[in-house]
């Protein structure tokens, strides 16, 4: 049986300078996810972006004036962009000691993971948020889970894990968090944008 994980990380690591073209504009919501940081966190606060990709977050976080290190699992990704600082990494697994941040931003990465380890992901993401951290979430919304190959093909075929709320609020409340609220959003996909504090 191909392992979902690494058979998406072999599809990043072969679109990787694609994707880094492709998605080089900002999305239309990131300016206001920008001002709610700005609002809660000081400058210089410590924060993860995981699953940064080509760490086009990662730059416009800094830009904003925090100490931001991006995470992603391939490494052609990591380098597709020209970002520095940027560390390859599981997300199951983050090289980052417990409490050490003061948030963490997950954007369209989440979703590439089976369901069963979802916990585990959550679970770390709790591990390395100080306590009333902040978590931006972003996922595909929908039921089901599966192999999606419609962007680039079945060679390149990346594995997708879809959420609803309902489910994924009982999820990060396990994960010792409190969501705060949450947003939807419709573009290629149908988005679930969530919005959670560590206790």
């Amino acid at each position: 049986m191909i392992d979902p994980t690494v058979a998406t990380r072999a599809a990043y690591d072969g679109i990787a300078a694609e994707y880094a073209r492709q998605w080089s504009t900002p999305p239309a919501w990131m300016g206001a996810e920008l001002e709610r940081l700005a609002g809660r966190l000081p400058a210089g606060a410590r924060i993860a972006d995981i699953g940064c990709g080509p760490g086009h977050h990662t730059r416009m976080l800094r830009e904003r004036g925090f100490d931001v290190t991006g995470f992603d699992l391939s490494r052609a990704m990591l380098t597709a962009a020209g970002v520095p600082g940027l560390v390859q990494a599981d997300m199951r697994a983050l090289p980052v000691d417990a409490g050490a941040l003061d948030a963490v931003w997950c954007v369209a990465a989440l979703l590439h993971v089976p369901r069963p380890e979802v916990p585990v992901v959550l679970g770390e993401f709790g591990r390395v948020l100080r306590a009333g951290g902040e978590l931006l979430l972003s996922v595909a919304e929908g039921d089901g889970e599966g192999w999606d190959e419609r962007a680039y093909g079945p060679s390149r075929r990346r594995w997708y894990v879809l959420h609803r709320y309902e489910a994924l609020a009982e999820l990060l409340d396990a994960a010792g968090f409190d969501v705060a609220d949450h947003a939807r959003q419709s573009t290629h996909r149908e988005w679930l944008r969530v919005h959670a504090r560590r206790r």
